[in-house]
């Protein structure tokens, strides 16, 4: 096998040398990618998943199951909002929306940390706009808050701990007729996949207050 040969199997997306892989195309979660011939389960390749606009909200690479190298997140107009490297575990580039540049977090377990700035917030490893796709996906409108045609905003809040792991659910001012659950429950659907929040470079537990808005037409 000549040179030229052997990088284009090494650049073409989907093939890797020594590993056969057939593509994918999920319609239902309007993804792609390549799985091993071998077993049709593990991802190794290309993959990219796509807005319900068929723009790009993240573009990566698989390496026998695992996410490798340099990973891609765009908002729902196709603008880069983060680049992680799962091989080095660093973000690379990250462009955090307006809400997110003037937002401030409570430090857990520091009483004197109210609306305190912190260095790097929380960030969600798939992007925001693909973490709003999903909450959508798993959240439905309560049967009763529609009888009664009860509509608002649920303010959640929940901790994104040192780890990157979410916990301690709960709404402080509760709407009734099964909001409040039902925006805690889809949050808890989406999966748990956060960088943590930092101060001055260093992890720490954050409290985040993440606003859910239920509207009847």
């Amino acid at each position: 096998m000549n040179n030229l040969v052997l990088l284009l199997l090494i650049l073409l997306p989907g093939v890797s040398f020594g590993q056969q892989t057939k593509k994918v195309k999920d319609k239902v979660n309007n993804e792609s990618y390549y799985v091993l011939k071998s077993d049709n389960i593990t991802k190794h390749g290309l993959y990219q998943q796509f807005s319900y606009k068929n723009k790009p909200l993240v573009k990566g690479f698989y390496k026998l199951g695992v996410k490798d190298s340099v990973w891609e997140c765009y908002d729902f107009a196709g603008t880069l909002t983060l680049k992680y490297d799962y091989t080095k575990q660093e973000v690379v580039f990250y462009k955090p929306s307006d809400e997110h540049t003037v937002k401030k977090y409570r430090i857990v377990g520091d009483s004197s940390s109210l609306n305190q700035t912190l260095s790097r917030p929380p960030i969600y490893l798939y992007g925001e706009d693909w973490f709003l796709l999903e909450l959508g996906k798993g959240t439905r409108y309560p049967s009763e808050a529609r009888n009664n045609r009860k509509s608002g905003t649920v303010y959640v809040k929940f901790t994104v701990d040192k780890y990157g792991k979410t916990g301690n659910y709960y709404v402080e001012t509760p709407l009734g007729f099964g909001l409040d659950e039902e925006a805690i429950r889809g949050l808890k659907k989406v999966p748990d996949n956060w960088l943590p929040g930092q101060v001055n470079g260093q992890p720490v537990d954050v409290e985040v207050v993440y606003p859910i808005k239920f509207s009847l037409r």
